[in-house]
């Protein structure tokens, strides 16, 4: 069964291309054109039903490395490692800061 399925597939195929050899260039510059768009779209649909669950592992996998450095930074601060500032949940080191230059 399956072997007769894979050579009518097959015998389907070699048609179609002696067919497209047939066709004149105009015609089968249109038709190569519209298989062109329709495989673009197709592979379009086949990203998005499958590149959301990409998407949505690397959202989750940044915000928990977010929250990793976050509290990493407010730890060194509580713990007087790194001497600086909190302004609402910025940090903000004191070795940041450059020195002024004297004019």
């Amino acid at each position: 069964m399956l072997h007769t399925a894979l050579a009518v597939l097959g015998l389907a195929i070699c048609v179609l291309l002696a067919v497209h050899m047939a066709l004149p260039w105009r015609l089968r510059s249109r038709v190569d054109a519209q298989l062109a768009r329709l495989g673009g779209w197709l592979q379009a649909q086949l990203d998005r039903a499958v590149g959301w669950r990409r998407r949505q592992r690397q959202t989750r996998a940044a915000a928990l490395e977010a929250d990793r450095v976050i509290r990493r930074a407010r730890e060194s601060a509580q713990h007087g490692r790194v001497e600086g500032e909190w302004d609402g949940n910025v940090y903000r080191p004191k070795s940041f800061e450059k020195p002024k230059k004297p004019h």
